[in-house]
């Protein structure tokens, strides 16, 4: 897939938050008599369906003035099928089924790499029969979306704010993410420096703080020579391929000169922090 498909699942999502949950809905308009539909077709969730619809519950003659008027409903599975199908993937429906369909070229339990692609996201359940729960979306940047529940709706938040278990990313589907450079902010960036603080490169003063600074550019240009790459700043997708192929070991402890040289440089920045804020 090329990032003009990637941006387009990514448009698509965003286009979406806080449109409705229904549980079975397919991205058809939310209305009542979806809703009565669903309640048919789905009784044990007939009345988080009714209780969702202020229509259905008496508190409202009509749709409008309803926070879902007018916007499309999605379950989860739903919401992730229809993000995909913008990319031409085909999914099945039922966040077990997605989990169990085989055309993913990874999957597994999560792991920080999972906020950096675009991907389907799994919570796993207790039913060995139905395995997963529920799946979302991660849009690769950090952000993660899910149609979450009939309370809720469609949400945006970040990879941690939910307890996701699994991920899985299609076969030749999804394009790896942009290379990360100097300047460059968020959870990518983070999960890269967790990722090199587990292969030994020493961050000793930020440690995995979501920049790129000197630091981490200079632990990259260090993994980039060892690991016999071409010379450079950039956290490429080949960088991070060569360092998950390596076994994951604890860095070097600092040196003493580099405690009071990280201690001087924190100490200076304090002072700067409380002059400016004289200022």
């Amino acid at each position: 897939m090329t990032d003009t498909h990637t941006a387009a699942i990514r448009r698509w999502a965003l286009a979406r938050q806080n449109h409705p949950y229904l549980y079975g809905a397919t991205g058809t308009a939310c209305t009542p008599q979806q809703r009565r539909a669903r309640m048919t077709q789905y009784p044990a969730q007939a009345e988080a369906i009714r209780a969702a619809c202020p229509v259905l519950t008496g508190e409202r003659a009509g749709c409008q003035g309803c926070r879902h008027h007018g916007k499309q409903a999605y379950d989860c599975a739903q919401f992730v099928r229809r993000a995909f199908e913008t990319a031409g993937i085909q999914l099945p429906s039922g966040a077990s089924s997605q989990w169990r369909w085989t055309g993913w070229a990874h999957k597994g339990p999560i792991t920080p790499e999972a906020g950096q692609r675009v991907c389907a996201l799994f919570r796993q359940g207790a039913d060995p029969q139905r395995p997963m729960d529920h799946v979302g979306l991660s849009l690769g940047d950090g952000r993660v979306m899910d149609a979450r529940s009939h309370s809720r709706g469609v949400v945006l938040g970040k990879l941690g704010d939910y307890p996701w278990t699994h991920w899985a990313v299609p076969a030749g589907a999804v394009a790896a993410p942009a290379a990360l450079r100097p300047g460059s902010r968020g959870e990518a960036v983070k999960a890269l420096q967790q990722l090199l603080l587990s292969r030994g490169y020493a961050l000793p003063r930020h440690g995995s703080d979501g920049v790129f600074g000197q630091e981490t550019q200079a632990a990259v240009r260090v993994a980039r020579q060892q690991l016999g790459l071409p010379a450079g700043d950039a956290a490429d997708d080949a960088l991070l391929a060569a360092l998950r192929a390596q076994p994951a070991r604890k860095p070097a402890p600092p040196t003493v000169d580099e405690r009071l040289s990280a201690l001087e440089r924190r100490v200076a920045q304090v002072e700067r922090q409380v002059q400016e804020a004289i200022a």
